[in-house]
């Protein structure tokens, strides 16, 4: 076998294009939100060569697993941008919408006709109500709100003018339903305002919107003229900068979203988030995150333009009163910099099918890795948690190293953190699932060392098995993984699990990396050691006093879900160097000193190979005694 018994998670985000939008946009800055292990794993494929807003994202440092004009071939899962998926091999997707007017209406159950069993998000509460028939007439599954987020979060407000001067942002595509025609009206209303409209007629890869578009601006450029304003319509073409606003809004006293109907509005969220107040109207998503007298004013939308001008008009006076401050603070969750991964970082985990946080979590992963060990080997573990089809799960990080090695670990897997603190040190692995388990609020704890990587199917049929059995530790068979190949390992566990139960570690069949146990049963028995002890003595202890506090063992011999990674950084190499060799003696029983185990000097002579995964020195036989041992 090799190694493609191991899916991979590899997400591909699809958009019909990458030339300029809101939408485009916001796939950019999703996949900038992910966790960097996904975010190096993952695929923009854009389905037209129309991308000038992904060309210059690239050039600014934008990056991910790949970028591509080309279907990937093997992708694990599709994330919908207005993509099509004609001619796709079949995954499981998940599609955002971000638009809810009545053209989005149409494209968007018109391209998805006869789809079912996606997951549906949406930018903003606006759209999910009015997809929420949709959903559920086509088989769909909600999954929840996923507003973009935004780039900036600094001060850019102009100081307000003694003279009264002021100055208006406006950005968006020119077309007459984003308010386009109220800004000449607008300056005619008020002859101290100016307005800075980011826009242009090539904003659009379309010929058919290229023409509209340029319609659109000859139109307000006239009616400018007409009215004697053109020389306050401060008009500057958008560039295709994705993630940098604050230049087109530095000196902005206040922005004005009077779009007819928006998804969401990105660029108002913008503003806040450079400290600018806004004036929206009420058919825009953001309005969510507007509250009046702190970071905008809320307006109703008038077809009349001129009519619309003198609504935004008393609205932006009342706006540019406000403090900037307020501002800032009222988009924090929608802030990359700041605080969106926590706010939405769960919803876009779970579109992606590579969330390590799920609600309603059963199992905890004690997840370990030390220093000097290659992190690719602990994405291999995380790749397999994250693909589990058993999805109430959640995670925790556990380092033995120094504190600057487990917040850039957690970091990248956006996971929380017990660390040692201190140099690396085989001993204390067991300390650390120790904590783990101790901290742990679900009902089942699960070890997974940087070693182990699970199939798919582990922890569904290992929840279902001690379920039905009403057992409170399970187990199964390995597979080895070694120079790129994975193959059964047959030489152990070699015998019944019932011969184990002796009191002698060297009887252990029950491998550390294939368990997942009952926290309660675990904490009764006395949890972990507070220092590993040998090849696999501390492990084999804590079986034995479970056994002892009268837990059930399951060993499930019909599968080998569990992979185990053989390579010069493994813990069975480091364990055999410290704990497997005569010479090693002294040293040993120390340790077991330390951790209240009386041991057998003679044993250690024996074979450290006698049990692989679980190899352990021959241990002398425990004494019963009481179930919780002595702490070091």
């Amino acid at each position: 076998m090799n190694h493609t018994l191991l899916p991979q998670v590899a997400p591909c985000f699809v958009s019909h294009n990458m030339a300029l939008g809101g939408a485009q946009t916001a796939v950019l800055r999703y996949i900038q939100a992910l966790p960097e292990w996904v975010r190096d794993r993952t695929t923009l494929y854009s389905q037209s060569a129309d991308t000038p807003l992904l060309d210059q994202a690239v050039k600014g440092g934008f990056d991910c697993g790949n970028i591509t004009r080309e279907a990937p071939g093997d992708p694990s899962m599709w994330f919908l941008s207005y993509g099509n998926l004609d001619g796709l091999p079949e995954r499981p997707t998940s599609l955002v919408l971000h638009s809810w007017d009545d053209a989005g209406w149409r494209y968007f159950s018109k391209a998805y006709e006869g789809r079912r069993g996606m997951t549906v998000a949406g930018v903003s509460q606006q759209v999910m109500n009015r997809y929420g028939d949709w959903i559920q007439e086509n088989g769909h599954t909600s999954g929840g709100i996923l507003p973009p987020p935004v780039t900036e979060f600094c001060m850019a407000k102009g100081n307000l003018d003694p003279k009264g001067r002021l100055v208006v942002g406006w950005m968006g595509r020119p077309l007459k339903d984003k308010g386009l025609m109220t800004l000449p009206y607008l300056l005619a209303e008020n002859p101290h305002i100016v307005v800075r409209a980011w826009t242009g007629a090539e904003t659009a890869g379309l010929d058919y919107t290229l023409r509209v578009q340029g319609e659109a601006m000859e139109e307000v450029y006239k009616l400018a003229r007409k009215l004697g304003v053109a020389d306050r319509l401060d008009v500057r073409p958008l560039d295709f900068d994705a993630f940098n606003y604050r230049h087109r809004l530095e000196g902005c006293h206040v922005l004005l979203g009077n779009s007819k109907r928006e998804g969401f509005l990105l660029t108002a969220a913008e503003a806040l988030s450079c400290g600018i107040p806004v004036v929206v109207t009420k058919d825009c998503g953001i309005a969510k995150f507007i509250k009046k007298g702190q970071n905008g004013v809320l307006i109703d939308w008038h077809e009349n333009p001129k009519r619309l001008a003198k609504i935004a008009n008393r609205a932006i006076l009342k706006a540019a009163k406000l403090d900037p401050v307020k501002c800032l603070a009222s988009v924090d969750e929608l802030s990359l910099g700041s605080n969106y991964v926590r706010a939405y970082g769960q919803t876009l985990g779970v579109l992606t099918h590579t969330s390590l946080q799920h609600e309603d979590a059963k199992v905890t992963f004690g997840v370990r890795i030390h220093d000097g060990v290659d992190p690719a080997y602990l994405d291999d573990a995380i790749n397999s948690i994250a693909s589990q089809t058993y999805r109430k799960f959640k995670v925790v990080l556990l380092v033995d190293g120094p504190w600057a090695l487990g917040e850039r670990l957690a970091k990248r897997f956006d996971l929380p953190l017990i660390c040692t603190g201190l140099k690396a040190d085989i001993e204390h692995c067991s300390w650390l699932h120790r904590q783990a388990l101790e901290q742990c609020d679900t009902e089942y704890y699960k070890p997974l060392d940087y070693d182990d990587q699970l199939l798919p199917n582990y922890l569904e049929r290992a929840v279902k098995t001690l379920e039905r059995e009403k057992a409170d530790v399970y187990g199964c068979m390995l597979n080895t993984l070694q120079d790129g190949e994975i193959t059964p390992r047959l030489h152990w566990p070699n015998k019944p699990i019932e011969t184990m139960f002796t009191g002698n570690s060297d009887d252990n069949m029950l491998p550390h990396s294939s368990v997942l146990m009952r926290t309660s049963i675990a904490r009764k028995a006395g949890n972990y050691q507070e220092r590993a002890v040998g090849l696999g003595a501390d492990d084999y202890h804590l079986w034995y006093r479970i056994f002892k506090a009268g837990g059930e063992f399951f060993r499930d011999d019909e599968v080998r879900n569990v992979v185990y990674r053989i390579h010069d950084k493994n813990s069975l190499t480091i364990r055999r160097e410290r704990f497997g060799h005569s010479h090693k003696a002294q040293r040993l029983l120390a340790s077991a000193a330390a951790a209240g185990i009386a041991l057998s000097a003679a044993a250690c002579d024996g074979d450290a190979d006698a049990n692989a995964d679980g190899d352990t020195p021959k241990v002398a036989p425990a004494k019963p005694g009481p179930i919780d041992p002595p702490h070091s």
